[in-house]
């Protein structure tokens, strides 16, 4: 597998809070360990692109409008770039150096 650049873990964690989840959920749908989960979602509300639910006894996350503008930009990005650029970018740097 690829790794995935930080913008695309962040709107893999965006799009699973679309709804209100738990991090045990948004972990799962976003591939991420427990410890890449926690750290992502700290920084994200610290942003202001998640916000923590309390629910009862469960922590629930859910995307700001903020993020929501996030995401919408990052999706307009994704479809005005050519698919793969970044490969195509690492490839000419890496036949510089040779």
């Amino acid at each position: 597998m690829k790794n995935r650049s930080r913008y695309e873990v962040i709107a893999a964690i965006l799009k699973s809070v679309n709804k209100e989840e738990t991090r045990t959920k948004i972990m799962y749908k976003a591939m991420l360990s427990n410890d890449q989960c926690k750290l992502y979602l700290d920084s994200l509300i610290k942003s202001g692109l998640v916000h923590e639910v309390n629910n009862g006894d469960k922590t629930l996350y859910k995307i700001t409008p903020k993020g929501s503008r996030f995401l919408s930009y990052y999706d307009q990005m994704k479809e005005l770039l050519p698919v793969g650029i970044e490969e195509n970018l690492a490839d000419e740097y890496y036949h510089l150096s040779t």
